[in-house]
């Protein structure tokens, strides 16, 4: 080999070297975000004024909760949801979470019903049938102080919950409903009060044009948007309200301080349907351990994880 060939031969070897790769994790990533994108909810949205408008945590320019009261009005109330996937052998979780703001009232705020922030959540339980994107099994959905169960398969039973219907879907999407002022989560029709916000996802995050519209929501993924921001807590900060997980610390709550403290919680702080054997975040960071123990599905179930990086991060 001359020299100028062999020159080529290095510089070839280096190029490839030096060449970016897509790692497994990226992979997955990417993996995950098609899955979240494709049965991400329709959303029905009360909304009696924009304070019902779905909008990101730094809505305001900032990752400071405790003024977001005070800059609903101000800030940018463009539509996103946030959303996490983790993966067991034989399922995918896939975790959505709506903020707002402002949880209020239809009356005055002084007599009660009013606080700074709100994050309601669903859940989906999809089955790896071996397709692109499984089956979906069932869906819960948070509403304040319950979780409701919702069959989208014949064979799926009650556990702790009962199942309160099924899952309702458009296309392939299921459909929720979401309160007027309080916000709670539904996956059958309710008279929701005022006008109407109908999200669906898109590539864009579109602002209603009034409290009777159709809009696309953009989606942002929980582990780089709030879990990665995990230990900005205390006053002044984005979470507060200290617990426990396998001896972990974790904020329940985002921080807030107008009509009471720190009442909204975080994706991985809900305390609802906790039961005999589950603990304050299983709801999120152990999915296939809580909705095995709400729910009973049909035989593969598998509580093995291929990919949960909040319990890898924890342990």
């Amino acid at each position: 080999m001359n020299a100028a060939i062999f020159s080529l031969f290095v510089l070839g070897v280096m190029l490839v070297a030096c060449a970016p790769r897509l790692t497994s994790r990226q992979q997955v990533a990417d993996r995950h975000a098609d899955l979240a994108y494709h049965y991400a909810p329709v959303i029905y949205q009360g909304a009696a004024t924009d304070q019902d408008y779905i909008t990101r945590v730094d809505f305001d320019g900032d990752w400071i909760s405790n003024n977001n009261w005070e800059n609903q009005p101000t800030g940018d109330l463009s539509a996103y949801v946030y959303y996490s996937v983790v993966e067991t052998e034989t399922h995918w979780f896939l975790f959505y979470s709506l903020f707002h703001p402002r949880d209020y009232v239809a009356g005055s705020c002084e007599e009660g019903g009013c606080h700074e922030n709100d994050l309601e959540s669903l859940q989906l339980a999809v089955f790896k049938d071996g397709s692109r994107y499984g089956q979906l099994q069932a869906m819960e959905t948070l509403a304040h102080g319950d979780i409701f169960l919702y069959s989208a398969h014949d064979q799926v039973r009650g556990g702790f919950l009962k199942v309160d219907g099924e899952v309702t879907f458009e296309g392939e999407r299921p459909v929720v409903y979401v309160e007027t002022y309080g916000h709670g989560i539904y996956g059958r029709p309710k008279n929701l009060v005022g006008g109407l916000v109908v999200y669906r996802v898109g590539q864009k995050a579109e602002r209603p044009a009034s409290i009777t519209d159709e809009v696309t929501y953009a989606l942002l993924p929980i582990y780089e948007e709030l879990w990665s921001r995990r230990h900005s807590m205390g006053t002044g900060q984005t979470f507060d309200r200290l617990f426990f997980y396998a001896g972990y610390r974790l904020p329940a709550a985002f921080d807030g301080d107008t009509w009471g403290a720190d009442k909204a919680n975080t994706p991985w702080g809900y305390d609802q349907a906790r039961g005999f054997r589950l603990h304050r975040g299983d709801f999120f960071l152990d999915p296939a351990k809580a909705m095995s123990y709400h729910a009973t599905f049909p035989a593969p179930f598998s509580r093995r994880y291929v990919y949960n990086p909040y319990l890898t991060d924890i342990r």
